[in-house]
């Protein structure tokens, strides 16, 4: 019984000593100890959860907000960036044609009759691109029968000759079609002879009437005469890359592949000569009457 009065004595000591010192902790900082202190205690915590929760939401709201924005952003910067893309890929096309036009006019060298440059804008693949239109005409000055050629590094190589005209573009024949005959003459050997085109399907020309006595070789090449009244002398048509030997007959049986790439041809040069009509008209009368003796 003495025990449990002694434990229950301990105990109230100790609630009393606890009471005491809260009591003076409470006077030392001034505390007042009423209700709206309370209501302040309970209210605080609820205050502060609740104003940490809405900084979280405005911080994620605005998060949010900057990453639409970054993405607009993003877009425009992309969009700005194809645009500059495709700027820049017509300048170096701008810049190449620049150059490529110009390393042309430094490989023209002085000639006796005027140039037109022109470009081609159309030609027909399936004929192997014997017959081009190009984008200069009558008003330029351009007639039927002139020259015209391209520039291979420093040299004059021939295309063809314009065979109609209008008032913007001509059409040109070129030295592989089966309707061209071009008087041309092989430059060691000084032989004249008549080139002329193959077949629609054939890229190269047939080169005719050169002596089965002269000893012709693959790499031989073959210039315009000048003879004909259309193809000023000197022109570079192709050189010889087949020779078909013959024990028999009077001329070799030549053919010749063009110094031009009719494929990947994209300019040329009208070469500014009227044609000699009394030349070609004098031609064309000796050429019906061979062909009335042989009738």
């Amino acid at each position: 019984m003495n025990t449990i009065i002694k434990h229950k004595l301990l105990i109230i000591y100790i609630a009393l000593n606890l009471i005491a010192g809260m009591l003076m902790v409470l006077n030392r900082s001034n505390f007042v100890f009423n209700f709206r202190s309370i209501y302040s205690l309970g209210i605080y915590p609820i205050q502060s959860a609740t104003k940490s929760v809405s900084k979280a939401f405005v911080y994620i709201y605005t998060s949010i907000n900057d990453i639409f924005t970054l993405q607009n952003q993003i877009q425009v910067l992309r969009n700005r960036i194809a645009e500059l893309s495709g700027t820049a890929l017509e300048y170096e096309q701008l810049s190449r044609e620049n150059e490529r036009l110009r390393a042309l006019l430094n490989e023209i060298p002085t000639d006796n009759y005027p140039l037109e440059y022109a470009e081609i804008v159309s030609k027909d693949p399936q004929n192997f691109y014997n017959t081009i239109v190009i984008n200069k005409g009558s008003a330029n000055g351009i007639v039927v029968g002139m020259p015209v050629i391209s520039y291979r590094n420093g040299y004059k190589a021939l295309v063809g000759r314009v065979v109609e005209t209008r008032r913007y573009n001509s059409r040109v024949l070129s030295l592989i079609d089966q309707r061209s005959q071009i008087s041309v003459m092989l430059e060691g050997l000084r032989a004249t002879g008549i080139m002329t085109g193959q077949s629609p399907k054939s890229a190269q020309a047939h080169l005719e009437y050169i002596d089965l006595q002269l000893d012709v070789e693959e790499g031989d090449r073959v210039i315009t005469s000048g003879m004909g009244g259309v193809f000023p002398r000197g022109i570079l048509a192709g050189t010889i890359f087949k020779v078909e030997k013959k024990n028999y007959g009077l001329f070799h049986d030549l053919y010749v592949e063009p110094a031009v790439n009719f494929s990947t041809l994209e300019n040329v040069y009208i070469i500014k000569k009227i044609p000699d009509r009394e030349v070609i008209n004098l031609a064309n009368e000796e050429t019906e009457e061979n062909s009335e003796g042989v009738r």
